[in-house]
């Protein structure tokens, strides 16, 4: 059963909600050139994963059957406490190793050239939620190895992975403020606009998926503050509305400045080092 699939229609219900309320309280939340691009790239990001999901199932599949520590039988994750408590470690597992795929995302500079995609927009709506990369399926798979090495069955972690996702979706709005003691434990609304923020304050932080433990415990986090609003999007903004161009656009930065390098290893360390690094030349 795919999840996502089946959410589809629920989050495209919530977009046409927000909008609505959007329009009577005329907060301005949405431009329709934004909100169509963010769709259209949410569009190419699930046609071209018909075509590239298999890539990182084969490795998962390659490691849970080689390389397992521990066997764990479907059976056991069940509606019994043993079983709840498993999916509870499945679904935490999954969004720790998350965190450290996200942070990674914006630290190694061939990483973020996948994921600046989804920071693109100057918007910060539901929209902005489906608008995802299509070429995470190069790197993202590695994180989740030790996962697969521990030996969590292949349904469960799909099925954690896709509560994850779907998890992220409501966090992208504007309308709900801070949760209270929500706060302190789960990823909010209010988390993950600091994370889609460009203001120097508020840069590369609150990475968790579902929860904001991680960021907390590793020195990320950052709450959201009434005294510096929230400037949504990226340093070097998209030149157009182009959804491939969208994908593409990083990638072509770091191949014309590695083309300009002198030495081999500046060549790869343009891709491989720190977002932003250079070599003097």
């Amino acid at each position: 059963m795919d999840l996502i699939a089946l959410a589809v229609p629920f989050f495209l219900l919530a977009i046409i909600i927000e909008i609505v309320v959007n329009w009577r309280r005329r907060a301005g939340f949405y431009r329709s050139n934004d909100a169509i691009n963010s769709i259209s790239a949410g569009m190419l990001d699930t046609t071209i994963g018909y075509f590239t999901k298999f890539l990182p199932l084969l490795a998962w599949g390659f490691v849970l059957e080689n390389f397992a520590i521990v066997d764990m039988p479907l059976a056991w994750f069940d509606a019994s406490p043993r079983g709840i408590a498993l999916w509870v470690a499945a679904a935490l597992a999954w969004d720790f190793c998350y965190y450290w795929f996200h942070r990674f995302s914006h630290e190694i500079s061939v990483l973020w050239a996948a994921h600046a995609v989804h920071h693109q927009s100057e918007d910060y709506n539901l929209s902005t939620a489906l608008r995802q990369t299509s070429t995470s399926f190069l790197f993202g798979w590695i994180f989740y190895l030790p996962l697969f090495a521990i030996g969590f069955p292949l349904e469960v972690l799909l099925t954690v992975s896709a509560a994850n996702l779907i998890y992220q979706f409501w966090v992208h709005t504007r309308l709900i403020g801070r949760l209270g003691p929500l706060e302190s434990i789960l990823m909010t609304p209010s988390h993950h606009r600091v994370h889609h923020a460009q203001n120097e304050r508020y840069t590369d932080k609150n990475y968790g998926g579902m929860f904001i433990l991680w960021d907390r415990i590793f020195g990320t986090f950052e709450p959201e503050s009434d005294d510096e609003p929230v400037v949504y999007g990226v340093r070097q903004p998209l030149a157009n509305w182009n959804p491939f161009w969208a994908n593409l656009q990083v990638y072509d930065l770091l191949l014309s400045d590695a083309r300009k390098a002198r030495r081999w290893r500046d060549k790869l360390g343009i891709w491989f080092r720190r977002t932003g690094w250079r070599p003097a030349d």
